[in-house]
């Protein structure tokens, strides 16, 4: 026995650099914590495909820049994948109080039966001790990436070999089980780990979708669903202008998402009036080199951002132009990565009215997420550009070829 109690995993040694493991994956357990693991090849091979979820999630969340795995090589080593998914299954939970017999780094050498400084590894140079140990050496890594993650929280909070691959981990596994208590060792022992503890404290198992949610609008879902701050929003397709649709010289039908950022509303509003005037002016005919102002257009938009003073400023834009324009206001949405929206209303309509053709436009170029480069990301030209191109008659869809026209693809 141990002569801790609380130790409830022993091994030669445990590590925590790329995964939470005893290296050699040979130890001496409690089976009051094995119990509380999943079985590591049930029927349905649950822990294995939990495990490669976690892993898809991570590798999303890299390509967005939200994680970063700067450590090493991201491999199924690390990942605890194929193969290596049993010697990570004994510390595949939180809740693991493990424990070790050896304080030095033993790493390979433990197969030449001496630890680096060249000491025999008999029974009596055993060292018993909670675990982790030399947390400097254990947390690994290349030397770059590590000198560069060592004064850097920001980085340290993001880095997956730290708490976040982990918390993934355990949260995709054991969902609200996979939640450490509030007295862990991995709040100690991991680098950040006070600031995840704050955040897991407050949003459990959520804990890491809401750390996504705060590091940019173009990391969360676009769809108003997973939000909490939409004022307003209307999925289902009213059909109130239906003398406008059924009319023998039907509509030019829009779908508009407009965007009013926080940091550059002025250059918003300048691109949306220029694309209010552009529909104004009716369909531009490249045959004839004028414009077809006999079909009216029919406009459904949602806002996202702004103010009450925006939101009036469309308004106004509709009413100023409703001898050409038919305005339905079909969603209201404080949470600036809301940007998806429009296209429920779009696919409301075509499942109501399949013979019809629809045009999709926005204020903002959508290469440009971040905001930072607000002369490229509302660039009134461009964006007036392609709205006048994908509005013109040349624009046009037909069933024998083309069923959907951009200005390029």
């Amino acid at each position: 026995n141990p002569p801790d109690d609380r130790c409830d995993v022993c091994g030669a040694q445990f590590y925590i650099k790329y995964a939470i493991m005893f290296p050699g994956n040979m130890w001496t357990a409690k089976c009051s914590y094995i119990r509380k693991l999943l079985p590591p090849n049930d029927n349905d091979g649950e822990y294995e495909r939990r495990k490669e979820e976690a892993v898809k999630r991570f590798l999303m969340l890299d390509l967005w820049g939200v994680l970063a795995a700067t450590l090493d090589t991201s491999n199924v080593e690390h990942f605890g994948l194929d193969r290596y998914a049993w010697e990570h299954w004994i510390a595949s939970s939180p809740h693991i109080q493990p424990c070790e017999v050896h304080t030095t780094d033993v790493g390979p050498l433990i197969l030449l039966g001496k630890d680096p400084q060249g000491r025999e590894f008999g029974p009596e140079y055993y060292d018993w001790g909670m675990a982790p140990r030399r947390i400097k050496e254990n947390l690994g890594g290349l030397r770059n990436p590590r000198l560069r993650l060592e004064n850097n929280e920001e980085r340290q909070f993001r880095e997956y070999y730290y708490l976040p691959g982990n918390l993934l981990k355990w949260f995709t596994l054991y969902g609200s089980d996979g939640v450490p208590e509030q007295d862990s060792w991995v709040w100690r022992d991991f680098p950040a780990g006070q600031r995840w503890k704050e955040l897991v404290g407050q949003y459990g198992e959520k804990a890491i979708d809401e750390m996504v949610k705060s590091s940019n609008p173009r990391f969360h879902s676009a769809f108003a669903l997973n939000h909490t701050d939409t004022v307003e929003s209307s999925v289902t397709m009213l059909f109130d202008e239906e003398t406008t649709l059924s009319h023998s010289n039907p509509p030019v039908v829009v779908f508009y998402q407009i965007s009013f950022p926080p940091d550059n509303k002025e250059k918003a509003i300048a691109a949306v009036k220029s694309q209010f005037d552009v529909l104004s002016m009716g369909q531009y005919d490249n045959a004839t080199s004028t414009f077809d102002q006999h079909r009216k257009v029919l406009l459904y938009y949602t806002i996202t951002g702004g103010s009450s003073q925006e939101i009036d400023f469309v308004a106004h834009l509709c009413k100023e132009k409703s001898d050409r324009i038919v305005c339905q206001q079909r969603g209201k949405y404080d949470a600036k990565g809301v940007y998806g929206e429009i296209f429920h209303q779009l696919h409301a309509f075509c499942n109501a009215k399949p013979s019809f053709n629809v045009i999709h436009i926005t204020n903002r170029l959508p290469g440009y997420a971040h905001y930072k480069d607000m002369d490229n990301t509302f660039n009134v030209p461009k964006i007036q550009a392609i709205t006048s191109a994908v509005t013109s008659k040349m624009c046009r869809p037909s069933e024998e070829s083309c069923n959907v026209c951009g200005t390029e693809f």
